[in-house]
């Protein structure tokens, strides 16, 4: 009798366990605002590695296990914005094959996801979801060389709602994934071993951001003569005493 009860027993306790851990599964959606950008006459390339292309945020938090799908939703937008920001994008299988594409590229971006993190209200005692994610994009010359590599880091926050969690933090994540593409858009361009590339690939960006010219300091049109100073006037001997 007892050998019956102890396996129904963890049997509940299992289903119990189970039933106190839920999961919330997001699926985030491709989103970013149109860039007010003038697109460079360039061929850029982009290499997509099969773990950025599938990148699923999973984190135990309490009593819910978080799933955030980030991959598919990144590759589409950045598609979209590097298609807006250059004339050609093509898509690169391998950093090791760029020297072979032809016609050749400017330089070659290879996405990777550095921190996907959030706040709930619980966690900072506010009403509001609060999402960063930071990605970094290395850069390959048309050679296929390692030139440079760069950090964005986007935020996001959305007021919680009474239904649950999941809608407020899929709208903290979109936001953050705009705030993130708005600066790649602006930014990227601006770093100066990117420049030298693009000037290299025929593109009209100057080598270096303009810089604020300090106004000369001229001299005065008719400069009046410096006088000799003074000599000094020589002193008088005293006058010689008379004897008594």
């Amino acid at each position: 009798m007892t050998g019956s009860v102890l396996p129904a027993a963890a049997a509940v306790l299992g289903l119990i366990a189970l039933a106190a851990c839920s999961t919330t599964e997001l699926e985030t959606r491709a989103a970013l605002p149109p860039p007010l950008l003038e697109q460079l006459p360039v061929r850029v390339g982009i290499h997509y590695s099969k773990e950025f292309r599938e990148y699923v945020h999973r984190e135990p938090r309490a009593n819910m296990n978080y799933s955030v799908s980030l991959g598919p939703a990144h590759v589409t937008n950045l598609n979209w914005l590097l298609g807006a920001m250059f004339r050609d994008l093509v898509q690169v299988d391998d950093p090791a094959k760029i020297a072979a594409v032809a016609p050749p590229l400017a330089f070659v971006l290879e996405p990777r996801f550095e921190e996907y993190s959030f706040l709930t209200p619980k966690d900072v005692a506010g009403e509001a979801f609060i999402v960063t994610i930071r990605y970094q994009l290395t850069v390959y010359d048309g050679g296929g060389a390692r030139v440079d590599s760069f950090a964005f880091t986007g935020y996001g926050r959305e007021k919680s709602h009474a239904l649950g969690n999941k809608e407020p933090l899929a709208a903290a994540t979109q936001r953050a994934m705009r705030d993130a593409g708005a600066k790649i858009a602006v930014e990227l361009t601006d770093q100066e071993s990117v420049r030298l590339l693009l000037r290299g690939a025929g593109s009209p960006l100057p080598a270096s951001p303009p810089q604020p010219e300090k106004a000369p300091v001229e001299p005065p049109a008719n400069p009046a003569p410096e006088e000799p100073p003074a000599d000094p006037a020589p002193e008088e001997p005293p006058p010689s005493g008379s004897g008594v």
